[in-house]
């Protein structure tokens, strides 16, 4: 249990500390800015597949620490991420660096 606890607070220390946050909103501000809208998607694209991705594996391991029976199909990152993407309010509300104009409709 306590490689897979650490493992848990590693994967949790992965999200995005504030600092980046700003960062990654700066950058976004300054592509729209310069006219660049369609690469400040990709970018804030990227950033939410990460923060998924995280947010997904952590729970992907808090739940398989917590049982001692694998399923191949629901304890996977992909069946995480996308249970995660059904579940999670509109962009705006989870993020503050997110530009809700660059959001897909």
């Amino acid at each position: 249990p306590g490689e897979e606890m650490a493992l848990v607070e590693h994967l949790k220390g992965m999200s995005l500390a504030t600092g980046a946050q700003k960062e990654l909103r700066s950058l976004l501000v300054v592509l729209t800015q310069l006219g660049k809208e369609d690469i400040a998607r990709q970018v804030q694209l990227a950033g939410d597949n990460f923060e998924v991705s995280q947010m997904a594996a952590v729970k992907l391991a808090e739940d398989t620490m917590s049982t001692d029976k694998m399923d191949e199909n629901a304890h996977t990152l992909e069946h995480y991420t996308k249970m995660l993407r059904a579940h999670q309010p509109a962009a705006g509300e989870t993020s503050s660096w997110r530009i809700k104009a660059l959001s897909p409709p």
